[in-house]
């Protein structure tokens, strides 16, 4: 009896250390690569006056919500958008300059307001 206890009890631990040590990373996580190269590539490929910045728009190093931010626009501000790009989550992000502060990088397309609809013209 106590020896089918300890393999019972032997087999649940190697079971558990199993689950334990399983993957950590999915591919959800990969693609939230903030320094992927593709998010350097930001040609200034519109001249438009249509865009200006939402209430405090995290401005980020990348195109996901969890990348760092470099800085923030508000709508006083001036705006000058390069380009557009998806990210690997469906989420359509602009390389955007904040001509007040200097301050450039990813915004989040739905948090950058436009006289129109105008997506701006893929960064690659």
């Amino acid at each position: 009896m106590k020896r089918s206890m300890r393999l019972a009890g032997a087999a649940a631990m190697a079971v558990g250390a199993l689950v334990a040590v399983g993957p950590t990373a999915g591919p959800a996580a990969a693609a939230n690569d903030c320094t992927a190269p593709r998010w350097d590539v930001h040609p200034d490929l519109i001249s438009t006056g249509t865009f200006s910045w939402g209430d405090g728009t995290a401005i980020r190093t990348a195109g996901y919500n969890d990348c760092t931010i470099v800085g923030r626009g508000y709508p006083s501000q001036g705006i000058d958008v390069h380009c557009s790009r998806q990210n690997d989550n469906g989420v359509w992000w602009v390389y955007a300059r904040n001509t007040s502060t200097g301050k450039a990088g990813w915004a989040s397309y739905s948090a950058v307001y436009t006289s129109g609809s105008v997506l701006p013209p893929r960064c690659s």
